[in-house]
């Protein structure tokens, strides 16, 4: 169950919308674009409307037929956290493994 207390919804919703656009920005009807996805027109209709149940994977198929697929390297990009690298660079390594004790 999506959590609406999160804007999940919004988001999905302005995805929908974006989709929309580009969509009819390349002039083409939801029954063409729904087939180049392998969906039906109904399936399609609902990712437009921000449904929750449309798999990550389409939305991916979608931006690459719209050339749009770069897009995702900045959502799916690791955040870098400056305290975390420079604490990195200024601690000393350490081995991997310890030594191992000799048995007397």
């Amino acid at each position: 169950m999506i959590n609406n207390e999160k804007n999940v919804v919004p988001l999905l919703l302005q995805l929908g919308e974006r989709l929309k656009e580009a969509r009819l920005a390349r002039n083409e009807s939801q029954d063409l674009f729904a087939q180049r996805l392998g969906l039906t027109r109904q399936s399609y209709s609902k990712m437009e409307k921000g449904s929750p149940q449309t798999l990550i994977g389409k939305w991916i198929e979608a931006s690459d037929i719209l050339g749009l697929l770069d897009s995702w390297q900045e959502v799916l990009a690791p955040k870098e956290d400056l305290f975390a690298k420079f604490k990195r660079k200024t601690s000393k390594r350490q081995r991997a493994g310890g030594r191992k004790k000799k048995k007397t």
